[in-house]
């Protein structure tokens, strides 16, 4: 399965529409399959897109299933560190547990 994420704009950036991608391939990784993320054209996203995006879903995997489930494409420096800055901050909640 591949996400595009560039006929949403080149700016990502609100929880209600990251909870909504989310919910079209979080089963999919669930269940085993391979997701593609790819950010052709998208410049930036907010932490509030990618937290509910992609952080909430080590609510459900852990990280080291998430990594071998998913990869990402196309994406800039900047999204590559929003996503990673939100992944951090879920694992270090969960340890705190």
């Amino acid at each position: 399965m591949i996400i595009h994420f560039s006929h949403l704009g080149d700016s990502l950036g609100t929880r209600f529409l990251g909870k909504t991608l989310r919910r079209t391939f979080e089963n999919a990784i669930h269940e085993g399959e391979n997701v593609v993320f790819d950010f052709s054209d998208v410049k930036t996203i907010s932490h509030s897109f990618a937290d509910e995006c992609f952080g909430k879903l080590l609510l459900r995997l852990d990280i080291t299933e998430l990594k071998s489930k998913t990869s990402f494409k196309n994406a800039n420096e900047q999204v590559k560190k929003m996503i990673a800055f939100t992944w951090s901050e879920r694992l270090s909640k969960s340890e705190l547990v």
